[in-house]
């Protein structure tokens, strides 16, 4: 576990740069948030020390959660996961 965040009476774990959540909905919806913030905005920045604090706190703001505990990744590790996310995703149809 990297980051616990609570919304409401739920939890959801954001380790390895995916959500899980034993309400399925809310997984969903956290890793479609990150996904579309990541493709927006690039993530967190490539020198950040904590990627998975820094997406927890935006993904957190942004559908009224709160970060609960916190353990800290390997950074190089967590850095490259959030490097290969970056990826542009181009829709040829």
């Amino acid at each position: 576990m990297s980051v616990m965040v609570r919304f409401g009476r739920r939890k959801a774990f954001l380790r390895r740069g995916k959500w899980l959540s034993a309400d399925a909905g809310l997984e969903s919806r956290l890793n479609r948030v990150t996904d579309d913030w990541i493709q927006e905005t690039g993530g967190p920045p490539i020198n950040d020390r904590d990627h998975e604090r820094t997406v927890a706190n935006e993904i957190a703001a942004r559908l009224g959660g709160r970060i609960a505990k916190r353990v800290p990744p390997a950074a190089r590790q967590s850095a490259q996961i959030y490097i290969s996310r970056r990826q542009m995703r181009l829709n040829f149809s």
